[in-house]
């Protein structure tokens, strides 16, 4: 299954403040490269140009696309998940599944719908006790497993199992490795969704690796 391969790692990007804070692409952000990959395949773009992840970041500073930590005010780095809908990629779903078994139904069916994305949160380094969060994009469906675009990697067409990387061996399904998922769908007469209403859904917190 052909996809856009973006990686937070690549060397034309990675440098880059993501958003309006001292925080840069290559250490937080696999949610905007996750994004970005999905809206490119979907055909958002941006400008008439690809919603690659410089282009995207800087959208997103120009749109309300960001939010700042509590802690930090002066940090906009905090990824706003129904900012897409202006380009026309509404946020459809959302599930946090921290708690409970995820509902990995979702994710099928929704890989099986044309012009949707899906990106879910994984824990960076399972089962060492405190969850790390790290967002990678599930592409392909499999009845126990799932195919993934992680922003992590720096090979660009080399394939991933969410079982393989993010999950211990000892765990029987993705239902447990996986623990926010959010679906995206683009408006098939192609005119852009409505920005959403009511209270924003925003990133918890980012998680930040060396490189």
């Amino acid at each position: 299954m052909a996809y856009t391969m973006y990686s937070q790692l690549y060397d034309g990007w990675k440098r880059v403040m993501l958003g309006q804070s001292t925080t840069t692409i290559g250490q937080y952000g696999c949610l905007l490269c996750a994004v970005a990959s999905g809206l490119t395949d979907i055909g958002v773009t941006i400008d008439g140009l690809p919603a690659d992840p410089p282009r995207l970041n800087r959208w997103l500073v120009r749109n309300n696309g960001f939010a700042a930590p509590p802690d930090a005010p002066d940090q906009q780095n905090l990824f706003v998940f129904g900012a897409p809908a202006a380009l026309g990629a509404r946020l459809v779903d959302y599930v946090d599944c921290q708690n409970i078994p995820a509902p990995v139904y979702k994710i099928r069916d929704a890989l099986a719908q044309p012009r949707t994305f899906v990106v879910i949160q994984v824990d960076f380094n399972p089962g060492d006790g405190q969850p790390q969060q790290h967002w990678v994009r599930a592409v392909e469906w499999f009845d126990a497993d799932i195919k993934i675009m992680d922003p992590w990697l720096a090979e660009p067409r080399h394939d991933l199992y969410l079982m393989t990387r993010y999950a211990m061996p000892a765990w029987d399904g993705p239902a447990r490795a996986i623990y926010r998922i959010a679906i995206y769908r683009y408006d098939l007469a192609g005119v852009p969704f409505a920005p959403e209403m009511g209270a924003p859904i925003i990133q918890e917190a980012l998680c930040g690796y060396p490189y």
